[in-house]
């Protein structure tokens, strides 16, 4: 039984907490907010890899289709997949329930500074940190630059108005000289988060290309309820443990290169964590790289063809991916997967940039 604390109550956090606690470590978790406040996503839970399942609560609906606005639209049959919009929020705290079950110690409005990490270390055996970009591990260490330099920038509402247009897909769109997107996520019929996401390194003003959304979707005249803005880091850190501490989630760097998302990384490296206790947490950061190397590697493969074909060049993979269904190689990370991946991407970047 090692004495465990987990710095962090969102996805990762929770997972490490509830894996940790079920294999009969002592777990404290501390939250420097509420469970299930401050949510700052758009609420899509996308199990990629097929590891995790369905959530165990505050699932609002499957997602059967992926609308994908460019000149034209296109649209992308999802059903295959494990993709749900979920309440985040209802959907955390049902975690923290199972958390307490199994035996940990939670505490709320409970902060964690980075002058903490020093004493927290002779206290616990293991501390999870799954505070977020910036972690407090980094802001002690010295690193938290690193998120920045590898991160996508957001922008998102909250509206209130008619989306049963949407409701059971999403819908995202590009726009000419950015490299992101803006998506629209339903979370029922009349409510949806509305957001935007730039990628690239050059500056954009995020709240007036929303505005902009707004007016091509038609949503101008919608009811904001809420409005957020951060940023989501898009590439795993180089290293995931210093002393007794091991990075998961955000705080990892785990989000998607390619659109952003990370509920499903946030908690199986919360789990492989909590596995890794046992011993010390040496085989963490192995484990996890072997687990979701592949996935990243096809991940970013794409966004770097996204980067380079630009608006125009999108508009035309996207359409020759759909007739061709080679899209399908996205969704199968594998291996051989990648490496067709990336000769279809160095055939295809070399054949636009001279038709385009």
């Amino acid at each position: 039984m090692a004495k465990v604390l987990v710095v962090g109550g969102g996805p990762g956090g929770l997972s490490a907490a509830i894996h940790a606690a079920r294999r009969g470590h002592r777990v404290k978790l501390v939250e420097k907010y509420r469970i299930g406040e401050n949510i700052r996503c758009a609420e899509g839970f996308f199990d990629a890899l097929k590891k995790l399942g369905k959530p165990s609560a505050g699932v609002k609906f499957k997602v059967e289709k992926l609308i994908v606005k460019i000149k034209n639209t296109h649209e992308v049959d999802m059903r295959m997949l494990n993709l749900w919009m979920i309440d985040r929020s209802e959907w955390q705290k049902s975690l923290a329930e199972e958390a307490l079950e199994a035996g940990a110690v939670i505490e709320e409005n409970c902060p964690v500074s980075p002058k903490d990490l020093e004493s927290l270390k002779r206290d616990y055996d293991v501390i999870i940190d799954a505070s977020g970009a910036p972690s407090v591990t980094s802001m002690a260490y010295g690193f938290s630059t690193l998120y920045k330099q590898n991160c996508g920038k957001t922008v998102q509402l909250t509206l209130e108005g008619d989306f049963s247009h949407i409701v059971p897909n999403f819908k995202v769109g590009l726009l000419p000289g950015l490299f992101g997107y803006y998506w629209i996520f339903p979370k029922g019929p009349s409510s949806a988060n509305v957001g935007i996401g730039n990628f690239g390194r050059e500056p954009v003003k995020l709240r007036n290309l929303l505005e902009q959304v707004l007016e091509i979707e038609g949503l101008s005249g919608y009811r904001v309820t809420r409005e957020i803005g951060g940023i989501c880091p898009t590439r795993m850190l180089p290293r995931l443990s210093y002393d007794n501490i091991l990075l998961v989630g955000d705080a990892a760097g785990l989000t998607s290169p390619l659109h952003g998302g990370g509920i499903d990384m946030a908690l199986l490296s919360g789990m492989l964590a909590a596995r890794s206790i046992g011993l010390g947490g040496i085989f963490y950061e192995k484990n996890l790289k072997k687990l979701l190397g592949p996935r990243l590697e096809v991940e970013g493969a794409a966004s770097r063809i996204w980067e380079k074909l630009g608006y125009d060049g999108m508009e035309e993979w996207v359409g020759k991916m759909l007739r061709t269904k080679t899209y399908r190689l996205l969704l199968q990370p594998t291996r051989f997967n990648i490496f067709l991946f990336r000769t279809l991407a160095r055939i295809g970047v070399w054949y636009f940039s001279i038709v385009l």
